[in-house]
């Protein structure tokens, strides 16, 4: 159940940083950051649906909704508190996609040589 709660509320705050009103806190700049913000936030939930420890009978939605409305619960009043604080973590995940693009671009750039 606490990786349940973990999972959904890093969802959560992927959704909020995604959402039009804590995009400027979260440094989300174009259309790709908010699909990827989607993308990935989604897949948590899918996974956190899939490790919520308990088979596949109602009893694990029951432990799905619960941790996810928990998770909600602790995004919320964090992003009602210090909104700024709280999208930290989103913030890094765009720099990590920024960072991996400026270095695949710069691998694709043509190498020039000192004879040339």
């Amino acid at each position: 159940m606490p990786e349940t709660i973990l999972l959904s509320a890093t969802a959560w705050l992927l959704f909020a940083g995604a959402s039009f009103r804590f995009r400027r806190e979260a440094g989300t700049n174009g259309r790709g950051d908010v699909r990827l913000l989607r993308i990935v936030a989604s897949a948590l939930l899918a996974v956190a649906l899939i490790h919520c420890g308990a088979p596949l009978t109602g009893e694990r939605w029951v432990h799905l909704l619960t941790g996810a409305s928990i998770g909600a619960v602790v995004i919320v009043l964090a992003l009602s508190a210090q909104p700024g604080h709280a999208m930290a973590p989103v913030r890094w995940l765009l720099l990590a996609k920024r960072r991996a693009i400026a270095s695949a671009k710069a691998m694709l750039r043509p190498q020039t040589t000192a004879n040339g």
